[in-house]
């Protein structure tokens, strides 16, 4: 995607536009975003085994908080869930079983 994608006006997030721009992918993108959201946690945690003060605007740094917060990123950067129709096809298509 560049800036002549139309989709370009799903992205909200200036970082995801830049990085759209010079020509990374939304799989790269998004493994940046998780990349950074997962060694954030763990330096979380890590600091507040040593001081339970430490981080204290980050959150809870629960796995699920942190989940939220990388679904966020990739919202902001465009991705969209799937259609409600496609999460009720098969797991599997009868022609491959």
């Amino acid at each position: 995607m560049d800036h002549n994608d139309p989709r370009m006006i799903l992205v909200d997030c200036n970082i995801a536009r830049m990085r759209y721009e010079v020509g990374e992918s939304g799989i790269e993108i998004a493994e940046g975003w998780a990349t950074a959201a997962v060694y954030a946690v763990l330096a979380v945690q890590e600091g507040r085994a040593k001081d339970p003060r430490a981080f204290p605007g980050f959150g809870d740094g629960t796995p699920e908080e942190t989940a939220r917060r990388i679904i966020a990123r990739l919202l902001d950067a465009g991705w969209r869930p799937p259609d409600a129709e496609c999460l009720d096809l098969p797991e599997m298509p009868e022609a491959a079983s």
